[in-house]
């Protein structure tokens, strides 16, 4: 009896050290419209947390933002909206600087709704990225997740760190410009029939594979210059780089 006295004893000890860490966690829902013209500018910056920006028939920036921390932190955490002219800037984890402690960060899920002639510039740790039907630049860095950016136009710039890179671009644009960098996430980009420009392809172990006909111009072991869908060079250009990542191209 007293053996199992015990038993349940350390049981109960080890679940209320355990509990603390998640059991605590609290929710809070935000949603914010906000007014954006076309041809605006989304800023966001966040640490942990799903993101998915989609394009739009509106005139605004609709925010809905899920935050998951202790409601000690939700309180002295922050999700910061302002306008600063014609871009809209978010930032998930506002907070005093004075203060000593690490635990500023709260996770947040955000799925926003742009117009769709909008550009994003976005900047997260280790939120996966995705965009749906927007027309814009785009500027996409994260650290250890994915990005992906489907039915989009527009010059992009996407890096990664170790996540996968997954591009469909559906219009191409004079001088294009799509610029992809990663360290050991893969990329596959797809773009359409119209393309036309040079192909940089820079790696030290990646591989690069094409369905879209590739005129090379030079190649060695880690690198590739090319021309793409046999146009002029000068008409957009891809640059692809990785460390260990492999590329796909293709329509």
């Amino acid at each position: 009896m007293r053996h199992s006295l015990l038993r349940a004893t350390l049981v109960l000890a080890v679940l209320a050290l355990a509990f603390p860490a998640w059991a605590q966690d609290e929710t809070e829902h935000i949603n914010r419209v906000v007014k954006l013209e076309p041809g605006g500018t989304l800023q966001l910056k966040s640490f942990s947390g799903h993101v998915t920006i989609t394009g739009s028939d509106r005139s605004d920036i609709a925010i809905d933002a899920v935050r998951h921390a202790p409601r000690e932190r939700l309180n002295r955490v922050t999700l910061d909206i302002r306008t600063q002219g014609s871009t809209v800037v978010i930032e998930a984890n506002h907070h005093d600087w004075s203060w000593t402690g690490r635990d500023n960060v709260v996770s947040t899920d955000f799925d926003i709704k742009v117009p769709k002639r909008t550009n994003l510039d976005v900047n997260v740790f280790s939120s996966p990225v995705e965009v749906r039907g927007v027309e814009g630049s785009q500027r996409i860095h994260t650290f250890s997740a994915r990005i992906r950016l489907d039915d989009v136009s527009g010059p992009i710039n996407a890096h990664s760190f170790s996540g996968p890179v997954e591009i469909h671009a559906v219009a191409w644009q004079d001088h294009q410009v799509i610029d992809i960098d990663t360290f050991s996430g893969s990329i596959d980009l797809r773009i359409p029939d119209t393309a036309r420009g040079s192909v940089s392809f820079n790696s030290f172990s990646g591989r690069l594979t094409s369905d879209v006909p590739l005129t090379l111009r030079t190649s060695g072991r880690r690198s590739v210059d090319a021309t793409l869908g046999g146009g002029d060079s000068t008409s957009g250009s891809l640059h692809l780089k990785t460390f260990s990542g492999n590329v796909h191209i293709n329509r």
